[in-house]
């Protein structure tokens, strides 16, 4: 079997280390897309849940303000 000679193999050691640099780039691109992505979802969720927090609070004030009206209503009728 042939064996690449010493001085060949130094040769290609510079580009083979910028084909290794190259590849790890591309990797971590690849995975920050992915963080942003994923983190674009957890934002848009995030948002949603505290819409949907504040639409129950307003139901709920809405509630509250009825009951008191009712309360003061009765109260009213029995004086």
């Amino acid at each position: 079997m042939l064996q690449p000679s010493p001085n060949f193999i130094q040769h290609l050691t510079p580009y083979s280390d910028k084909i290794h640099e190259a590849g790890k780039a591309k990797e971590n691109v690849h995975f920050l897309k992915l963080q942003r992505q994923q983190l674009k979802e957890l934002r848009e969720k995030i948002l949603r849940e505290r819409e949907l927090i504040k639409e129950k609070i307003d139901e709920l004030d809405e509630k509250i303000k009825t009951m008191k009206k009712k309360d003061q209503g009765e109260k009213k009728k029995s004086n």
